[in-house]
């Protein structure tokens, strides 16, 4: 049996899908987590029209990444599940440095994520992202974004999945690109010598501050966004 259970919001979903084990009683118990980017915006983006994007580059420092389960709170210094050390997260490939692995988790009823940006890219940057926007007149422009600011995910819903004894559950927090970058007119923006939009805390500021709001915004989803859960049934088993 595959249960998928997805927490969506505008810009970030987790997606959990538990693959069902041996009823030995040795067999692992727990989570194998991973990030990704989604590269197409989703309709609900009302100012993306038909612009595209083509990313290059898009990573993130992540730290103190956690799950709880639904009947206990954020910061209470009892972390059932617990990533430690910092992770370069490439959200193009879908992989971290170093590989984020397995965990081992106790049986029980979770819906609660956590975790924090960490400056672990170039110049003491948290994200970086890098591409090109084709406009909807076939306009192109190249962007680099980047920001040394702290960022907190947290994520809580009614959605919630249950772990058991020998079940093994894939995480994947996804993460929509496109999506950070709504509100934002790369027509006003200003370029370097190269045509360049350099996008941070010293150039084009304001749509630094746009992007670090719609960052800010999907990072706290669980309280303005409502969740879905959806659970699928497979003869399968992996």
């Amino acid at each position: 049996m595959k249960n998928k259970i997805k927490l969506f919001g505008a810009a970030i979903f987790i997606i959990a899908v538990s693959c069902s084990k041996s009823n030995d009683p040795g067999t692992s118990t727990g989570v194998s987590l991973s990030f990704k980017g989604t590269t197409i915006a989703p309709a609900i983006v009302k100012s993306s029209g038909t612009d595209t994007y083509l990313f290059t580059e898009a990573l993130m420092g992540i730290k103190e990444i956690e799950l709880k389960k639904e009947d206990e709170e954020f910061d209470d210094g009892d972390m059932n599940f617990n990533f430690d050390g910092n992770y370069l997260v490439d959200l193009l490939a879908g992989t971290t440095s170093p590989a984020l692995g397995f965990a081992e988790l106790t049986p029980g009823t979770y819906n609660k994520f956590e975790s924090r940006t960490a400056q672990l890219l170039e110049g003491g940057n948290s994200i970086s992202l890098k591409g090109t926007l084709t406009d909807a007149g076939g306009t192109p422009y190249s962007f680099e974004f980047s920001t040394t600011s702290e960022i907190k995910f947290e994520f809580e819903s009614d959605s919630a999945f249950v772990i058991t004894e020998g079940t093994v559950h894939d995480m994947l927090v996804n993460i929509n690109l496109p999506v950070l970058f709504d509100g934002i007119d790369f027509s006003k923006a200003v370029t370097d010598g190269n045509g360049l939009i350099l996008i941070n805390d010293t150039s084009n500021t304001d749509m630094a501050m746009i992007i670090k709001s719609n960052i800010d915004h999907a990072a706290e989803m669980e309280n303005e966004n409502e969740n879905e859960h959806e659970t699928e049934h497979d003869s399968g088993k992996k």
